[in-house]
């Protein structure tokens, strides 16, 4: 059996994005199990079919996945956001791999709408392709065989934002379990809803770019690891390499000054965020 879980630490109380992407999903669950996690979604809300997981109002991201895989019975157990639409055939491409034999853990593609979609996924939801399999993904499109998600679910990190699904990435890595790429298993990601929202997002995004350098420096080696006593310099040092490519990228395709003031701001903000992460942390919170 194949398990979806749905996390709604995304969209909190709003039920509106929920329901858009609950009937998004029902034409693809013929013999799935739906787990839908929350913070006190009202039983009138509640559909019977589905197995909804309360949780705490401080409840982070990450305990909503993990709380959500602990409720669920799957075999298989794929994972979306509840701000996140997935394309017609996202359910058999993510978990179809799993189920052949051919994979343990299955990434899909994550992006954005819009004439400035490929290049805010570009900055946002980078993946390092290898072959048939990738180095990282992202928490919002993933599936697992159940007994490795069993064996390695998502740590508890303090502080950080959304960073510990490239941790768990690496921890897959140096266990010798590969991450399946499916690209046809996509799902289009909402843009933040507020020019506040955003921003706090590009903070914390920043300050996770130095909260993972000793992460990655511990999973390549001893030179790497000379990195971790310095994490803001290799940080700065990423986010500038990706602003320079996003530049170039943007560039060469229309509309040129919109790409490159996203460009700009993304990349303005992030640094910020990662020039001053710990206060950043204390400030919005950073255990999610």
């Amino acid at each position: 059996m194949i398990s979806v879980v749905v996390e709604t630490w995304n969209v909190r109380d709003d039920l509106r994005p929920l329901a858009a992407r609950l009937a998004a999903l029902r034409p693809q669950l013929a013999g799935a199990e739906l787990v839908v996690t929350h913070c006190g979604i009202a039983p009138e809300h509640a559909a019977r079919d589905v197995v909804w997981v309360e949780l705490a109002r401080d409840a982070g991201y990450y305990d909503h996945k993990n709380a959500g895989f602990a409720a669920s019975k799957g075999d298989v157990v794929a994972f979306i956001d509840g701000d996140c639409e997935p394309s017609s055939t996202w359910l058999a491409a993510l978990t179809g791999p799993i189920i052949a034999g051919d994979a343990r853990v299955v990434a899909g593609a994550t992006s954005y709408r819009g004439e400035l979609a490929e290049l805010a996924t570009r900055l946002d939801f980078p993946q390092l392709t290898v072959g048939r399999d990738v180095r990282n993904f992202f928490a919002n499109n993933v599936a697992f065989a159940r007994d490795v998600f069993a064996a390695h679910s998502y740590p508890q990190l303090a502080p950080m934002f959304h960073g510990q699904c490239q941790v768990l990435a690496l921890e897959l890595r140096a266990a010798g379990i590969a991450i399946r790429h499916a690209p046809d298993a996509r799902v289009f990601h909402a843009w933040p809803a507020t020019l506040r929202d955003w921003l706090a997002v590009r903070l914390l995004r920043g300050a996770d770019t130095v909260a993972l350098v000793p992460h990655v420096a511990a999973a390549y080696g001893t030179t790497a690891r000379m990195l971790a006593h310095v994490p803001r310099v290799p940080a700065l040092a990423v986010l500038a390499a990706r602003a320079i490519a996003g530049t170039w990228w943007a560039v060469r395709r229309r509309p040129v000054v919109r790409g490159l003031a996203l460009v700009a701001g993304v990349s303005v903000v992030d640094a910020i965020g990662a020039a001053i992460g710990s206060h950043i942390y204390r400030v919005l919170g950073g255990a999610t």
